[in-house]
């Protein structure tokens, strides 16, 4: 079961869209991720499922692999909230930002095989807010292919842990497992 397949299963699952009543207090995410290239139908599902009001905390990025750098073209509302940084000032940067001296180098060379490669994994990672305080986190990618097959872009996915080690489960790591967004 791949990444992007545990993530797919676990919205599916949780979230039908014919069968859910939203409250009236319910908004929707301020932006919603529209891809400018066309997704395979299994990736498209997955981003109208994170794109409705029940994800608007998911904390989540899309970066675009076919620019200089693969900077992040579109920054969730719960991604925003959780780093503290605003929309301006994370679109169009490489998520390394969010790295600093107490990142493990091992888990940044894990992160930049999967993506040489063009394949999902996942890694307890330490990152740092804009405020300097840090945060531990089960950081998933995964990649996103357009519908002839050619890669379009990456997903990663942010889910907090308490703290970092083995044996830690992100607290909502759940859907990501059942939903593909784990290992290809």
């Amino acid at each position: 079961m791949t990444v992007l397949h545990s993530i797919f299963d676990f919205l599916r699952y949780h979230f039908p869209f014919a069968s859910r009543e939203y409250d009236n207090d319910a908004r929707p995410s301020v932006l919603q991720f529209e891809p400018s290239k066309l997704l395979c139908e299994r990736d498209s599902i997955v981003i109208a499922m994170l794109n409705s009001p029940d994800h608007e905390s998911t904390c989540y990025v899309i970066s675009d692999p076919d620019l200089p750098d693969c900077p992040i073209t579109f920054v969730s509302d719960g991604f925003c909230a959780f780093t503290q940084y605003p929309r301006n000032e994370i679109e169009g940067r490489n998520c390394r930002f969010l790295q600093g001296k107490g990142t493990e180098k091992a888990d940044v060379d894990r992160i930049r095989k999967a993506i040489k490669e063009e394949k999902g994994t996942s890694v307890n990672l330490l990152n740092y807010r804009k405020d300097g305080s840090t945060f531990a986190n089960e950081f998933f990618i995964s990649p996103l292919y357009a519908e002839g097959g050619d890669l379009a872009y990456f997903i990663g996915v942010q889910c907090p842990v308490s703290k970092l080690g083995p044996g830690q489960c992100a607290a909502n790591v759940g859907w990501v497992y059942s939903n593909g967004l784990r290992n290809n």
